[in-house]
This record gives C-alpha cells, sequence and structure tokens, in this order.
C-alpha cells in the first residue's frame, strides 16, 4: 500500500493544470557608462531555473512567463548584479543599464522560502557562486565552503568533512538537495557531507535555525545545494571541466551536456570522476589511507508550459573512503600514486530519485516536491571480504506549500512536509552499531512575508512531530548480543517529540547607503539514532559508542543582529548573535574500556554560544580592476551548567583577499590574480579533555582568464592553496587528536570548456 502511495504521489506531480499563462519579457542590456551593448549577460528568474543569454545587439527574451510577480537578475562579470521584480502581464519590455563594479551585494537566493535579495532577507544567508568554487577548487566541497565566515568544517581527512555553522555541526546541520532534505547517516562523526558540487551553480548556507521551513535537523542551518539552471529555449549547450591536483595527484573529469526544445521539454545529462591518493602534509609526510574516489552521475527531464513546470532528475554517486588508523599509521603508507583500497575504508552509495512541479493560479503558486533516496554505507576494518558495519537507509520525503498572494505587497505561505525514513542493518555484518529503526517525521508550517522599497518582514510558526522506533528483534541482533537500553522483552523501543517552533525577523534599507537586519528564530532537533541508541564498536575508529534513550529534543533560540554600510567605493557589515541551546548533546571519551576500545558517550546539557562575523570590501573606482576583502569570524560555546567549554568548536580566524582583473588584452578575457591568506588563531579554549590546537597562517595564490579556442570558450584557472608548505593541525580535525597534521601546498589546475 505504501509502494502505491508513494508511486501516485509521483505520477501526481506530472498532471499539468489548466491555467493557461504564456507571456514574454524582452529588452535591451547595455553599459550604464558608454551605453553600449552588452554581449553574454546572463537573464535568470530564479522562481523558474531558467533564463536568457544576450545576443549580440544586448538584446534577451524570455517566453511563458506567469501573470505574477516574479524576480528577475541581470549578472555579468565586471558589473553590479541587478535585480528587477516585474510582472510579465502588465509589462512586456524591460531595459536595463548595467553598471561596472567589481563587487555586488545585490544577489538572488532561494534557500528563506521567498525569492529576494540576499540583502532583504531577514535571515542571514551567505552565496558562493560555482565561479568561485572552480576559481579555487578544494578536493572537498566542504573545504571550499569553509572559507566562508561563520561556517568551518569537521574532517577525517580531505575526502570527508561535514559543514559547521557558527560551532553547531553533526545532525544539527541540515543538507538540501534538488528543493528536498538530503539524509545519508549524518549522525556518523566520520560520516561526511556526502554530495559533490556536479551539475551546480551555487551553495546558499543559511547561518541560524532554520527548523520554521526545513524541520529538524535545521536548528543551526542549512546548506542548500542549487541545481545549474534549465537550457535555453531551442539550444544545447554543454562543457567539459578537467582537474588535477598536485598534492594528492588528485584528478576529476566532469562533463554534462543539455538542451531545451521550443515547445518546453527539456533535459540534462552530467557525469564526473574522481581519484585521489594519500596527502601530504606541510612536512612532506604522506598520511597513509587518505586516499579516495567518487563516481557521480545524474540526469533529468522535464516540461515547462504555460500552466507551470515540472521536472524529475535521478543522481546516483559512490565513494569509497579510506580512513586512516590511528594506531597503525605508518603500515599504511605506500607508494605515492597508490590509490588501491586499504584497511579501513568506507563504501558509501546514494541513489536519490526527486521531482519538483510548480503550477501557478494567478497570483499564487503552488510547489510539490517529493525524493526516494536510497543510501548504502558499508565500513570495512579488518577482512576485505566481510563488511564489519553495514547499513541500508531508504527515504521517502515531501514537501508541498501554496503560495498565496495576499497583496502586491504581502505573501503567505502554507505547507505540510515530512519524511519516512527506514534504516536496517545487513544480516552478514559483523559488528552491530544502531538498531534497525523507523522515523517518521510530519509537519505543518506557515510563513508570512511583507515586502516594500524600504522593510522586509517575516515570520512564521510551525508544528512537528517525530516517532522514532528501534527493533533489535531481527536474529543478527539477537546473535550479535546486541541490546536496546533496558532491555525491553519484545527487543523494540519507541520515542516520540514534538513541538511548536517560530521565527520573525525584519530588515530595513533606508537607502542605498544602509542596511540593518534582526531576526530571532527557535530551532530544534531530536535525537538522532546514535544518540538515542547506539550500543556497540564503530567500525573504523578506536570508539566503542553509547547512547541513551532517555535524551529529550534540543531545543534552542537565537538572535541574530547584522549591520551594512556600502559606499561607492566600500563596504562593511558586521553580524553578532546569541544562541541558546537546552538539552544539547555532545559526545565525548570516558576512562571506561571495552577490550582494546575507549568508551565514548554521549551526554546532555545546556550550552550558550555567541559571536560574530566583520566584513569589510574594497573597491576603489581609480582602480576599477582591484578589489580586497577581510573578514573576522569567531565564536564561543560553553556548557551553561559549568561555564566549561564545547567540544570541537573552531578557532577564531581571520580572512584576506586581495584581486585584481586586468582588461581583457589579446584573446584573454577578463584575467585575474588574486592572493588569499587565512590567520587562524590558536584555539585556547578547549573543552574537557580536548587540547589546545596553536594558530597557524596559510596563504593562497590563483589566476586565471577565458579565451576562445575552436571558436568556444575554454576558462583555464590556476590555483596554489597553503603555497608557503605549512605545517599546521586543525582543531576541527578528528585527526587532530592522533597529531596527524592537515595538508600541505597543493597547486590545482582547473580547464573548462564550453560548447
Amino acid at each position: 500500500m505504501n509502494h502505491l502511495f508513494r508511486l501516485g504521489i509521483f505520477l501526481l506531480a506530472s498532471i499539468p493544470a489548466a491555467w493557461a499563462q504564456n507571456h514574454s519579457l524582452s529588452g535591451t542590456l547595455r553599459d550604464g557608462g558608454s551605453a553600449e551593448p552588452l554581449i553574454g549577460v546572463t537573464v535568470f528568474v530564479p522562481e523558474l531555473g531558467r533564463g536568457a543569454i544576450s545576443d549580440a545587439k544586448g538584446m534577451y527574451r524570455i517566453d511563458g512567463l506567469p501573470s505574477r510577480n516574479l524576480t528577475i537578475q541581470f549578472s555579468y562579470v565586471g558589473y553590479a548584479t541587478a535585480l528587477k521584480k516585474i510582472n510579465a502581464a502588465d509589462q512586456s519590455r524591460l531595459d536595463v543599464d548595467l553598471e561596472a563594479a567589481t563587487a555586488s551585494v545585490e544577489e538572488v537566493v532561494v534557500s528563506a522560502a521567498y525569492i529576494m535579495s540576499r540583502e532583504s532577507s531577514p535571515i542571514s544567508i551567505e552565496k558562493i557562486n560555482k565561479q568561485s568554487l572552480l576559481r579555487n577548487p578544494y578536493p572537498s566541497l566542504m573545504t571550499a565552503l569553509a572559507k566562508t565566515p561563520g561556517v568551518s568544517e569537521v574532517s577525517l581527512g580531505p575526502g570527508i568533512s561535514k559543514p559547521v555553522i557558527r560551532g553547531l555541526s553533526f545532525s544539527r546541520v541540515l543538507s538540501v538537495y534538488q528543493g528536498a532534505r538530503f539524509e545519508n547517516q549524518q549522525w556518523g562523526a566520520d560520516h561526511g557531507l556526502g554530495l559533490t558540487e556536479t551539475g551546480l551553480s551555487g551553495i546558499e548556507i543559511i547561518k541560524g535555525p532554520a527548523s520554521i521551513i526545513y524541520g529538524s535537523g535545521a536548528m543551526a542551518g542549512v546548506v542548500h545545494l542549487i541545481e545549474a539552471p534549465d537550457a535555453p529555449a531551442g539550444e544545447v549547450t554543454g562543457d567539459v571541466q578537467v582537474r588535477a591536483y598536485s598534492n594528492s595527484l588528485g584528478r576529476r573529469v566532469e562533463s554534462g551536456v543539455k538542451g531545451a526544445s521550443e515547445k518546453g521539454f527539456f533535459w540534462s545529462l552530467r557525469g564526473a570522476s574522481e581519484s585521489h591518493a594519500d596527502y601530504r602534509d606541510g612536512s612532506g609526510t604522506s598520511i597513509g589511507n587518505t586516499r579516495f574516489q567518487t563516481q557521480g552521475f545524474k540526469a533529468g527531464v522535464g516540461l515547462r508550459k504555460n500552466w507551470g513546470d515540472t521536472r524529475i532528475r535521478y543522481t546516483y554517486l559512490q565513494q569509497k573512503l579510506g580512513i586512516l588508523d590511528e594506531n597503525n599509521q605508518q603500515s599504511l603508507v605506500t607508494t605515492r600514486n597508490d590509490r588501491e583500497l586499504q584497511l579501513p575504508f568506507q563504501d558509501v552509495t546514494d541513489h536519490f530519485l526527486n521531482s519538483e512541479t510548480s503550477v501557478f493560479l494567478g497570483e499564487d503558486k503552488l510547489k510539490a516536491t517529493f525524493g526516494y533516496h536510497w543510501n548504502f554505507r558499508e565500513e570495512t576494518e579488518d577482512d576485505f571480504a566481510r563488511v564489519d558495519l553495514g547499513l541500508r537507509q531508504r527515504n521517502f520525503m515531501y514537501d508541498i506549500k501554496y503560495y498565496k498572494s495576499l497583496s502586491p505587497r504581502i505573501e503567505a505561505i502554507v505547507g505540510i512536509q515530512g519524511f519516512l525514513l527506514h534504516t536496517v542493518n545487513y544480516e552478514d555484518a559483523a559488528e552491530i552499531l544502531i538498531p534497525d529503526a523507523v522515523k517518521d517525521d510530519r509537519s505543518l508550517y506557515a510563513l508570512l512575508n511583507y515586502s516594500d522599497p524600504h522593510w522586509v518582514f517575516q515570520g512564521g510558526l510551525r508544528y512537528d512531530y517525530r516517532k522514532v522506533t528501534a527493533d533489535a528483534s531481527a536474529p543478527n541482533f539477537l546473535a550479535y548480543g546486541f541490546e536496546l537500553p533496558g532491555s525491553p522483552d519484545n527487543r523494540k523501543l519507541s520515542r516520540s517529540f514534538d513541538g511548536i517552533t517560530g521565527s520573525a525577523g525584519a530588515t530595513f534599507r533606508p537607502s542605498e547607503y544602509w542596511r540593518f537586519r534582526w531576526n530571532l528564530a527557535s530551532g530544534f532537533r531530536a535525537p538522532d539514532l546514535a544518540e538515542l541508541y547506539s550500543n556497540g564498536p564503530h567500525p573504523g575508529t578506536a570508539r566503542f559508542e553509547q547512547g541513551s534513550a532517555d535524551f529529550v529534543r534540543e531545543q534552542n533560540i537565537q538572535s541574530d543582529v547584522g549591520v551594512r554600510y556600502q559606499a561607492t567605493h566600500f563596504s562593511i557589515s558586521t553580524e553578532v548573535f546569541y544562541n541558546r541551546v537546552n538539552n544539547y548533546i555532545y559526545f565525548a571519551p570516558s576512562d571506561e574500556r571495552r577490550g582494546d576500545l575507549t568508551v565514548w558517550r554521549f551526554a546532555q546539557d545546556n550550552a550558550g554560544l555567541y559571536g560574530g562575523e566583520v566584513m569589510l570590501d574594497i573597491h576603489p573606482a581609480a582602480l576599477p580592476g582591484l578589489s580586497a576583502t577581510t573578514s573576522y569570524s569567531r565564536v564561543i560555546g560553553k556548557r551553561r551548567s559549568d561555564q566549561t567549554y564545547l567540544p570541537y568548536i573552531p578557532a577564531f580566524r581571520w580572512n584576506q583577499d586581495l584581486g585584481f582583473t586586468f582588461r581583457n588584452t589579446g584573446g584573454f578575457r577578463q584575467p585575474y590574480l588574486n592572493a588569499t591568506g587565512s590567520l587562524v588563531l590558536e584555539q585556547s579554549r578547549p573543552a574537557p579533555l580536548e587540547e589546545s590546537t596553536p594558530g597557524y597562517f596559510i596563504l593562497g595564490l590563483h589566476a586565471g582568464s577565458s579565451f576562445d579556442l575552436w571558436q568556444q570558450q575554454l576558462d583555464v584557472s590556476l590555483a596554489a592553496n597553503n603555497i608557503l608548505d605549512t605545517y599546521f593541525l586543525d582543531h576541527m580535525s578528528l585527526y587532530r587528536p592522533f597529531g596527524v597534521a592537515q595538508t600541505g601546498r597543493n597547486i590545482s589546475l582547473n580547464l573548462q570548456f564550453s560548447f
């Protein structure tokens, strides 16, 4: 019955509606100074995921627009991004003059449920575009994101890392992929983000509780991976990317093609393969078994008509990830270019099927997102022929929301959201860490948004219910001797969690120079399976892990205040926050041992985290190609019971970026040169049983340009990270307690050929 219901939901997502809305928007794009037409300007409609490119006369045209207010984004390298909000039913022509600039604060964000400028959002959202990822690539997508103020990473080598937002991490940060929550068993400290940059246009990071929009697991924030836009109507485009890394002798190949017909059918195909040997630290020492490989493929089809649009996507990703054995480090060091799997390692496979449908009903809109996710996680420790920890996870998720236009300035959203997740241990797995389990998550939410030229107000309420049922009655649990807390006779336990969360915020822009932002939001997180029920050795680590079925839900309330001033030649912004977390769950070692393993236990206490970020951006008009950015971020986390520090809190960090974009010369377009620096201060506030970590400075140098090859565009970038080959320990590395340093000098070459 459940399978029939899910199939019906997917079929329902493809049924067209009868509301015919077929409006067009066209215009001319010019340089604001010279009035010359601009060729190749990207015109993008975020609500529709599509747009157009201006032609040789600076003209553009977009067809099939609905009768509602839409945000149109005009972006071009070397010019300030322009945002216009119009209704194509009332206005069919829009000419725009773009002003030359090296930096722009006006960027559209979609992660706060409403489409708006990042500067207008009361929620703090950082945006990292694909160009930034390509110019400064890292083997791990999360490492690239960790350069963002207020964002860090917890890592287990370059192949395994997960986000930290303002000091909170693990199951408190939610990943959103193709509009749906992405669950790949983030409860494990050694389980990474599990996603790559393949086929993305950028990433948005919500800093602060986002439970009101995304539910449990978003109490720290959200990492939202944004898909690349669809192909323009009547066109077929593609690209090939090749990348090489010197430190790990890594190589990555990615290629994709997409197209769209004049009648509304569109499609896309994309694949990527990546391989890395062991990395070297700043002393030139190889760190054994940090090698990893990933292969991915994604495909999508869709239809856009007068009534709206619908699309179905499929993603496949396999990761084979080596894990350093802290008790046997040197024996894992092999030849320099060795990529063969060693013990221990993880083999993680994901299949993700997703559908998104939007139906426009006059000024209103109905959007339905459904997803089905299969995750297979195998951890092998002692024998290639035997899986030590084997877990299968399947997750059906849904999010249906109705956008109601109450007036030209007020819009409401009401929706239902949830998922049904099954976790099952392999019957032949040698070890058992967590029981089989079912999570049933359901929620109802409502949000209200008011906007005018100076003010934006947002607020909302949400109710969530979650039931977690653990089952250790299968024969493999009996044979292993796994016990649930309290040893119930039927070997099953159920826990339920529910509650109400809310948020309220405002943005005030009295002039083009000032922006003030305030937000107050509550979030929550139900304990994950490992925190509730883990009771066994964790393969690939030296831990015996124990949870507690008595844990209650984490509940937090965070207040953010932000101010930004932008003048002609510079902008400065600051944000401060205080986050009060009740029933904070943390993980710490004990003095007890089980055989050769140290017992690590989850514990619960109240906590408080506070800090902020400051950023200065300079772009002098006298030197139009020069830009300089500096940012400082800090966070302090303490247990409120005894004022001791929380574990795994990032050190204070000061980032710098000095860039030059030169004039087009010869066949080279937009050549650039960037110097970056990251000063990480000593982490002198360790938690009990932690140690302080010394500070360090990382220097980087990046250069690149675009030019034509065979009448097509070739983008070339060269990035040197940790150019001084600094030997350093990262406080957020899970290898840090064993004295294992991070990656030394790494030079990466990236080539992208577009056709």
